[in-house]
Order: C-alpha cells, then sequence, then structure tokens
C-alpha cells in the first residue's frame, strides 16, 4: 500500500461481509510492512468495529458501512461510518469481568478490544446521522527506521523485566494482559475471569511465569503449564501471552524454558502443546522448542469470538498436537491396529522412540465385566474427551451412550483415548471407527501411558482447506486423517 494509496468500501450491515472487511484491513496491513502479530490484532478491530457498527446502528436492509483504510507516516488508519445512535461513547458501560464471570453481561468488550489492539482510537459523530470509528496503528520503531517513515520519540528500545513464579495476586493483571495481547484466536475462557486464574494458581491446577518490569511492575508476558487432572503427569503448555511492547525480546522462549526446568524438577513426564491451525505461526514457535507432531484434532476449538449474536456463523478451528517427553522413554509392546501401522510408526520414529509393536492378537482378548473409564467435557469450549482405563462388556454401549449425549448437547468435538498397551486395542478401536470415529494420533496422556487417540465431529463438514499445518510431518498426518475422516469424500486410510 503506497502513502497515496487509499482503499473505500461500501458494505451492507450484515455480519456475512464481516470477513471482507477483516480480508482488507489485513491484505492492507500486510502490504504496509506489519508483523504478524499486529496484522491480527488490525483485523480483529476491524471486526469488532463492524460489530460495534451492526450493535449501535439503526439496522434496516437498506444500511450499509463506510469503510476507509490508508497508510500514514507512522503506520496505518482504519475508519468504519454508519448510520446510528447519538450515545456518549465514554459514558456507556465500561466492560466488567467480574460481572461477565458472574452474570454472563460482556457488556462494553467490543468497544475495550478496539482500544487495546490498536494505538489510537476515537469515535465521533459526525452529519447526516453518521458516527464514526476512527483506528490508527503505528508501525514498530524498527520498521519505521527501515523505511525510513518518520517516527515519534520512543524512551527505550527494550524493557528491564524479571521472569518470576505467578502469585495468586497477579491474576487480575495476568487477565487483563490476556485481553490486551490476543491475536484472532482466544484461548480457553478460564485466563479472562480474574478469580478462575487464582484459584488455579493457589489449588496448583497452574504453574504460571510472568515478566514483569522492573521499574514500574507492569506485567508484559505470561505462560503456563495446566493440569489435565489431579495429580497429571501430563501438562499443558499454554496461555502464552506477550505485550507488543515486549515482542521480540525473547521472552516467550525464556517462559518455555523456565516452565519446561520447572516441569523437570517436578518430575512431570511430558509437556504437550495444541497449536492452532487458523495459521502457522504457533506451530513454528513450538517446534522451535523441540517439541513433534503427535496428530491433529479436527474442529476441537472455537473460531474466533465475535462476541455477537453471530458466532456461530464460523468454522472450528483444529490443532496440531505436540509433544516432548521430559523422562526416557521405555521401550513398551504396543499393540496398534492394522489399518493404522504405518502412520503411528511414522510418529513414535520422527520422535526418535523405540517401541515394539504387536498388530493382531492371536485369540480375541477376554473383556472384563464392567468397562472402566473417565470423561471430561468443556461446555464453552465445545469438545469432549472419552478415556479408557479398561476395557469390559459393556464398553460399546457405555461409549455409545455418552457419544449420543454429548451430541445432544450441541458438542462439536468429541476424543477417545485408547490404551496402546491393552490387547484389546485394535479390535476395539475398529469396533469405535464403525460408531463414526476415525484417526486423530498417538500421545501419553495424564497417566503417562501411551493412548490411540481418536475423534468424532458432530458437524456435517470440515473445511481441510482451512486447516494450516506447517511441517512436512504435519502435512502427511492432515493428509492421513482427512483420508480417515467418513465424512470426506475419499473414506478409508490411505493404501
Amino acid at each position: 500500500m503506497k502513502k497515496t494509496e487509499q482503499l473505500t468500501l461500501q458494505l451492507p450491515a450484515n455480519p456475512e461481509y464481516i470477513p471482507i472487511a477483516t480480508f482488507s484491513a489485513k491484505r492492507c496491513a500486510e502490504s504496509v510492512g506489519f508483523p504478524d502479530g499486529d496484522i491480527g490484532r488490525i483485523s480483529l478491530a476491524m471486526e469488532e468495529a463492524f460489530a460495534h457498527a451492526l450493535e449501535f446502528g439503526y439496522g434496516g436492509d437498506a444500511e450499509t458501512l463506510q469503510i476507509s483504510i490508508f497508510r500514514t507516516a507512522l503506520g496505518i488508519s482504519l475508519a468504519i461510518k454508519f448510520h446510528g445512535l447519538p450515545l456518549k461513547i465514554d459514558q456507556l458501560p465500561k466492560y466488567d469481568p467480574s460481572r461477565a464471570m458472574a452474570h454472563g453481561d460482556v457488556t462494553g468488550i467490543s468497544l475495550m478490544l478496539i482500544e487495546k489492539m490498536l494505538d489510537r482510537t476515537s469515535f465521533s459523530t459526525d452529519s447526516g446521522g453518521y458516527r464514526k470509528v476512527s483506528m490508527e496503528k503505528f508501525l514498530p520503531a524498527k520498521i519505521v527506521e527501515e523505511t525510513n517513515i518518520p517516527q515519534r520519540s520512543k524512551t527505550s528500545s527494550s524493557l528491564e523485566c524479571t521472569l518470576r513464579l505467578a502469585r495468586p495476586e497477579d491474576a487480575e493483571p495476568i487477565s487483563r494482559l490476556a485481553f490486551q495481547s490476543h491475536d484472532n484466536v482466544l484461548f480457553s475462557e478460564h485466563i479472562y475471569y480474574p478469580e478462575r486464574v487464582c484459584e488455579m494458581i493457589s489449588e496448583e491446577e497452574m504453574v504460571s511465569v510472568v515478566f514483569e518490569t522492573n521499574d514500574t511492575h507492569e506485567m508484559v508476558a505470561h505462560g503456563a503449564l495446566l493440569k489435565s487432572a489431579p495429580g497429571a503427569q501430563v501438562e499443558e503448555l499454554t496461555f502464552g501471552i506477550v505485550s507488543p511492547k515486549f515482542r521480540s525480546q525473547g521472552g516467550a522462549t525464556a517462559m518455555a524454558d523456565f516452565l519446561e526446568k520447572n516441569a523437570v524438577d517436578r518430575g512431570v513426564y511430558a509437556i504437550e502443546v495444541f497449536a492452532v491451525t487458523s495459521h502457522v505461526h504457533s506451530q513454528r514457535s513450538v517446534l522451535s522448542n523441540n517439541f513433534m507432531e503427535s496428530g491433529l484434532l479436527v474442529g476441537t476449538s472455537p473460531a474466533s469470538h465475535s462476541w455477537g449474536d453471530h458466532k456461530d456463523d464460523k468454522m472450528r478451528i483444529g490443532n496440531v498436537i505436540y509433544t516432548k517427553r521430559l523422562k526416557e522413554f521405555e521401550v513398551k509392546e504396543l499393540h496398534i491396529p492394522e489399518q493404522h501401522k504405518q502412520i503411528v510408526e511414522r510418529i513414535y520414529a520422527a520422535h526418535s522412540l523405540k517401541i515394539k509393536i504387536d498388530y493382531t492378537p492371536d485369540k480375541e482378548p477376554e473383556l472384563e465385566e464392567v468397562t472402566k473409564l473417565w470423561s471430561t467435557t468443556d461446555f464453552v469450549e465445545g469438545w469432549s474427551m472419552i478415556g479408557i482405563e479398561s476395557y469390559g462388556k459393556d464398553v460399546l454401549a457405555q461409549v455409545s451412550d455418552r457419544l449420543r449425549h454429548a451430541c445432544s448437547q450441541g458438542i462439536s468435538a468429541i476424543q477417545m483415548a485408547l490404551p496402546l498397551e491393552d490387547p484389546a486395542t485394535p479390535m476395539m478401536a475398529g469396533r469405535f471407527e464403525e460408531m463414526g470415529f476415525f484417526f486423530a494420533g498417538v500421545c501419553p496422556v495424564h497417566d503417562c501411558h501411551e493412548n490411540l487417540i481418536l475423534q468424532y465431529i458432530n458437524e456435517p463438514f470440515t473445511d481441510y482447506e482451512s486447516i494450516h499445518v506447517h511441517s512436512d510431518l504435519a502435512h502427511e498426518i492432515k493428509q492421513y486423517v482427512m483420508a480417515c475422516d467418513p465424512r470426506s469424500s475419499d473414506q478409508g486410510p490411505p493404501k
């Protein structure tokens, strides 16, 4: 985008046109030269401004929104103009996390996100009954210098910060940091509620680390290891948040290293990461920390929150499963379904793990009378997990009942963890696949045992073209998962 160029759009006041506005903002930001993180913030600000215009506009079939985007000396300027109520923005209710947690009241969140994503925001009333949201984002200092664009004076090129374990009293600044610094895909909702964050730290559900500035003690980065169950020996690396002012200073890597050392000291067996597939940036970061792909979950995460009435219009997001084992892997005999032999061997070989594989039992294994299993559900995220501890004669009935119950509750993605050290797994995996489950990956679960992961997607269609993966192994896993998906045209595992 040249300095003299300006993009103008006139779009119907309809949420279906939000992707056009955000795509335009994204491409213009890319053309100006913004880094990926800022591009995400610019796109999100445009999405929230569009949502704000719909919420406070007069509506009607004939109403339109006027959007303009142009380059400035310091970065990019965006504006959205609409017919709307002449409200005084500074007197509207502000977003209150405590009310959101207690009452589900997210009033004011669009305004807050618009202001936090960008460097300058203003709301004004124009003639003719128009209201206008004006937004500006400045290029990072380094890019400004390289492109010889005049820049504002800056006080420091880097921040002096201290890395430490988080304390319960850090809960509110952690939640505020999450609101200020996320990109298009939001984390699990827990991180946005200070009371919940305080509880997780106090109860040791989560080991958190933060970077805070030495002079003002402002929190500028956060990362955590999260337990999936009490006493779990496999923990999830998540809630990685870095303030824009602290980017490119090695904070994310330092936090990951700190948390990994902490996990080793606590005797944790493995760390896992679920990297979104809406982009590959987080996948690259995970790979740089020596994690390896273990599988692909389809449609597990909700799409970017629009915080409005139309959030169900968007496709759900997949996750690449990454694993790093912190303890020595003992050679184990694993019972792998014959149909998944090649991909499972490929994954374990990529992890440099030696395994003994038995594909077909000599005879049909004897089952216990009653199945032992566990399950967990996240209704907000829309996923459920069923884990088999031991197979009983009632296992198909139990799993069928839980699957039917999850689908009736609107759960979009149901996963199963099948113990690979159990000789019955090859036979039972085929039975579950007859129910509509299909391959997702292999990885340890909270009890350290290796498991075959299957998945069931309670949606008629998955757009695999929208699933972006970075490495060759991830591409191989994606193609295999797509071929196994009974909803796809190419059914059955690759030959």
